[in-house]
């Protein structure tokens, strides 16, 4: 059995493999969504390092730095990456503890600005406003279209066109949360 969290890869497993797939969110969607209650404060931007971003390299810093004036001086900025440089082995001792300290850093943000599904999935289980972009494989985008286009605080785009960027920000900046249920979707 296979099991394909966007209907891209759904598609490509059927007429790949001889095999049954199915087709269903991402497992930690099926976790309920967090809230701290948090002071929101700043933008946090995860962005992939490696080859399969969209945003090229020679332009990454110019985006970034376009976002960064759309969001205005006084919010501080962070940047990370959702894969952890530590600690190098992941223990069951030490994920849980992991998992809730990076639901914390989300839900401390007043904004994600992302190209990682992981950052969009954790932007929507602690309710903080996203904006991700595409990758090069676009599993982000049809997990997105799939089963979270109906949650208002996250946006997907995958033009660098900054006035349509500040638009979109603008918009999940300016929303609440809303309850949502992909429950019935695993089923």
């Amino acid at each position: 059995m296979l099991v394909a969290r966007d209907a891209q890869s759904f598609h490509r497993m059927q007429s790949t493999f001889d095999n049954p797939v199915i087709f269903t969110p991402d497992m930690v969607l099926y976790m309920k969504p967090v809230n701290w209650n948090f002071n929101r404060n700043g933008a946090l931007f995860v962005l992939r390092h490696d080859s399969e971003k969209v945003v090229k390299k020679s332009t990454i810093d110019n985006t970034i730095d376009n976002i960064k004036d759309i969001l205005g001086n006084e919010r501080p900025i962070k940047r990370v990456d959702t894969v952890l440089d530590e600690p190098q082995k992941i223990t069951p001792i030490t994920r849980e503890a992991l998992f809730d300290s990076e639901l914390e850093l989300f839900s401390h943000q007043e904004i994600i600005i992302t190209d990682r599904w992981h950052a969009m999935v954790f932007s929507v289980l602690t309710g903080t406003p996203c904006l991700l972009f595409g990758n090069s494989y676009g599993k982000g985008k049809h997990a997105y279209l799939d089963w979270l286009e109906h949650i208002n605080w996250v946006s997907y785009t995958d033009k660098e066109d900054n006035e349509r960027i500040k638009q979109q920000i603008n918009a999940v900046m300016e929303v609440k949360t809303h309850a949502y249920d992909l429950i019935p979707d695993f089923k």
